[in-house]
């Protein structure tokens, strides 16, 4: 068949391809993953004007294309008709066939000969297009599927179910509770099991201060579910959004009339919006970070395996998958404006501004208690703090030897990520530590309770996942930090309960005198047994993943520290194959290059990274800085590339010009500098 196709003809067919090859996937994919939305703040419009636009929009131009050219002479016309059929059936044909031949680089021109090949069936066979007539109603279809058969209905049409509970009226009891994000309690710990007063003296302050169930676990591995089960006791159930038509009593309704609420809560959504300020994106960068978002999405989707290398992960749901370090970042330096730009900020998901909220919140006077309420995305990745706030740039790869199934590299490089891991731990540790000077500052510390947690952990060990839960991982995973100070408590303790993170608001309710309404799954964390058998269940998305004595996974967190604490036993920056090598002498001028520093600046080129051409993977190389080797590292491939990263200390670099020198080391200890 040749000659001319109508505009309602073609949008049709166009239509019908498109919505199987790729607006379904990538609905289906997102309906199933109904936090990603709640995470960014997204709201009824912003869903709809993604599912109607992407479902709808392309084919429409699509058929507007072939319309016109065919106005214009209808070979033309027929013929963008069949190309465009073409490249959508390529489009639809490339995950398969890559796979299917191994991630050979034959894929791309095997998938186009596929499309090209249904276009000519397409031209020339009319079952074929009567085939694709029937595909027509595709379209409104997978949008009724998305859009009212899928989670996402719950954050389409949400309704704040009434949350009011018997709350108090009145307190005399401040309330801190601050969650943080992947922090396992292994990173906490010293060679002794001891808060590391060293790294972390803010978290070993706060233990001399409070009570530390060191043996707390988490109820489940993703923030969407771990978070809502802190503030409503409750445990995690499939299918629950963290919003509050799925969670309408919580810490938030508990105790709405008895304090003045401070809520930081940039992933969940639990806080009715009566009591909560809005601080969510304005429309156009909620939609600019969600184009962005979803364009790593649809890659992972459509592109073979071996083509997804260097994709960010897609795995983080909370997060913008293509988040890069941002100049300005860092702790806010105050003045005039600080207001706006926190605000500013905290639509960004910036977990230092949303301290700062918390810690300005504390100077306005009232007649009541505050209650603050701070969940921090950090220490989670992607790494980029050093300890005092400022960020260091990433080129390339964010999580070198991580890959959406989990860590795959050699576990030198896993142990470079948990060097990066460390370091924005310090760097949290020192907004804790703001946060909770601020409060003896304003009189307030001795008499609340301070509730100081994460959401989950992480594993840093290669073969297995990050996350989620699993018995190799559950000593990294389960447990977590948990400090609870009580009104009136001069003096720490370690206490061995077998504490959950579900526990966490029967605890604070306990602490401030009352008495939950409803009842919960935890319990007061004081009411807890010491039980070294007790079962840990860890549910993922609400889902039983993991069943395990509490015993059991203590040992393997026991061992994990102990691997730890070699690797940080002659420091942070240490970390790599020759930490013998570091402060030795070498050529400040041979092969190296110059760096600009500036230590006023909120970023500061302390991340190390380039191709090193001509060396094998696992080549040990040594960084120098001003002539002072700082840093020691290997070789490993990205994209065919031999490359080379490493972190070499802020004291290292000086304002103004540093010559920086990377060498190869050579078996008897020579250093070589790179040409």
């Amino acid at each position: 068949m040749s000659g001319s196709i109508g505009f309602r003809r073609a949008a049709l067919h166009l239509g019908g391809i498109w919505a199987l090859a790729f607006a379904q996937p990538l609905l289906d994919l997102l309906g199933r993953n109904a936090q990603f939305f709640v995470a960014r703040g997204s709201t009824t419009g912003d869903i709809l004007l993604l599912a109607f636009g992407y479902v709808l929009v392309p084919p429409l131009v699509g058929a507007g294309i072939v319309w016109g050219l065919g106005s214009i002479r209808p070979a033309l016309g027929w013929g963008a008709m069949l190309a465009l059929v073409a490249l959508i059936v390529a489009g639809l044909a490339l995950p398969p066939t890559g796979d299917l031949l191994g991630g050979s680089p034959l894929a791309i021109p095997v998938a186009l000969l596929l499309g090209a090949g249904a276009a000519a069936l397409y031209a020339r066979a009319a079952g074929v297009r009567s085939f694709v007539t029937l595909l027509s109603p595709a379209p409104l279809i997978v949008l009724l599927l998305f859009l009212v058969a899928s989670p996402v209905r719950g954050v389409l049409f949400p309704s704040e179910a009434s949350g009011s509970v018997a709350g108090p009226s009145r307190s005399a009891t401040p309330i801190v509770h601050i969650v943080l994000d992947e922090l396992p309690q292994s990173t906490l710990a010293d060679a002794d099991g001891k808060i590391d007063a060293g790294l972390f003296p803010n978290f070993a302050r706060l233990a001399r201060q409070s009570t530390w169930y060191r043996n707390a676990t988490t109820v489940d591995d993703l923030t969407t579910e771990a978070v809502p089960a802190q503030l409503t006791g409750e445990q995690p159930q499939a299918g629950s959004l963290p919003t509050t038509r799925d969670h309408p009593r919580s810490l938030f309704t508990l105790f709405e009339h008895s304090h003045r609420l401070t809520v930081i809560e940039p992933i969940t959504d639990l806080c009715p919006a009566r009591l909560c300020e809005d601080v969510r994106p304005g429309v156009t960068d909620r939609l600019r970070s969600l184009e962005s978002d979803l364009e790593v999405v649809v890659q992972h989707l459509l592109l073979p395996e071996d083509l997804r290398d260097g994709l960010p992960a897609i795995d983080r749901v909370w997060e913008g998958f293509e988040a890069r370090s941002v100049a300005g970042a860092g702790e806010l330096r105050g003045g005039a404006n600080l207001k706006r730009d926190v605000l500013a900020r905290l639509a960004r998901d910036d977990a230092t501004a949303g301290f700062e909220r918390a810690i300005a919140s504390l100077e306005r006077p009232g007649s009541r208690p505050p209650l603050l309420f701070v969940h921090s995305t950090l220490p989670h990745g992607p790494w980029r703090f050093l300890p005092d706030g400022r960020e260091y740039p990433i080129e390339g790869v964010e999580y070198p030897g991580l890959a959406s199934k989990g860590w795959i590299g050699p576990q030198w490089q896993v142990d470079q990520g948990f060097q990066r891991h460390v370091l924005q731990v310090q760097y949290i540790d020192r907004l804790v530590g703001r946060l909770l000077d601020r409060l003896r500052v304003r009189g307030l510390f001795d008499d609340a309770v301070i509730v100081v947690t994460a959401d989950h952990g992480a594993s840093f060990v290669t073969g297995q996942p990050r996350r989620p839960a699993s018995r190799a991982n559950s000593g990294a995973i389960a447990p977590v930090p948990l400090f609870v100070k009580s009104p009136g408590q001069r003096e720490g303790r370690v206490d061995d309960r077998s504490v959950r993170t579900m526990d966490v608001l029967p605890t604070i309710a306990k602490a401030a005198g009352v008495r939950l309404p409803w009842k919960a799954d935890g319990i007061p964390a004081d009411e807890r047994a010491v039980d070294p058998g007790a079962p840990i269940d860890v549910s993922h998305a609400g889902e039983p993943a993991l069943t395990e004595p509490l015993g059991s996974v203590l040992a393997k967190r026991r061992a994990r520290e102990r691997v730890e604490a070699r690797l940080l036993r002659r420091g942070v920056y240490a970390i790599g194959p020759r930490p013998e090598l570091l402060g030795r002498r070498v050529d400040a001028g041979s092969g190296g290059r110059q760096v600009t520093v500036d230590h006023e600046a909120a970023v500061l080129p302390s991340f190390v990274s380039g191709r090193a051409e001509g060396l094998a993977a696992d080549a040990e190389l040594a960084v120098a800085v001003n002539g002072r080797v700082e840093a020691t590292t290997r070789v490993y491939r990205d994209g065919g590339h031999p490359v080379y990263a490493a972190l070499v200390p802020p004291s290292s670099l000086r304002d103004g010009t540093n010559a920086v020198t990377v060498l190869q080391v050579l078996p008897r200890g020579e250093l070589r500098p790179l040409g």
